[in-house]
């Protein structure tokens, strides 16, 4: 993760945040309306949360069964000590698999966390192996663990 300076935000940057967290679909011209400000503040200041990194992207949340994906798994990953390089083109290809949705880079044990999606046990296992071969003597050890209800996905709210 790279390391990002702190942006500070007063309370209607707080509020602007409040409202595109709540509808990311909402128009500028109706948080104007429910802050009571002007529409060129409102405007101004998402451009200021974007140009400043604090809103980096918009996105929609799909919950997987809808569209048959019934195998949600976390795939706890541990690297064999290699150079930067290969590390980096390990995860380049971890990111664009396709049933990958999630990686993040960990402290302790494992090195690398990632969720898959897949549609059935077979496709599961086709995807492990895909992963592993990905590029080969670079994984240590896979656990998987299979996700059985996502019970939060933060939108960081309630840090705001």
């Amino acid at each position: 993760m790279k390391k990002v300076k702190a942006v500070p935000l007063d309370e209607k940057d707080k509020a602007i945040l409040t409202c595109l967290i709540n509808d990311p679909r909402i128009s500028v011209a109706d948080i104007a309306r429910e802050l009571n400000v002007q529409r060129d503040t409102v405007l101004y200041r998402i451009k200021r949360l974007e140009q400043r990194g604090v809103v980096t992207k918009y996105h929609t949340i799909v919950d997987p069964q809808a569209l048959g994906l019934s195998m949600f798994v976390l795939l706890l990953i541990k690297l064999t000590p290699v150079s930067g390089e290969e590390v980096q083109s390990f995860v380049q290809k971890l990111v664009a698999h396709k049933n990958v949705t999630h990686v993040s880079r960990l402290i302790g044990i494992y090195d690398y966390a990632a969720q898959v999606a897949a549609e059935d046990v077979f496709v599961l296992d086709s995807v492990i192996v895909d992963i592993k071969g990905m590029q080969p003597g670079i994984i240590a050890n896979i656990d998987i663990s299979n996700v059985i209800d996502g019970l939060k996905t933060d939108d960081f709210s309630g840090l705001l």
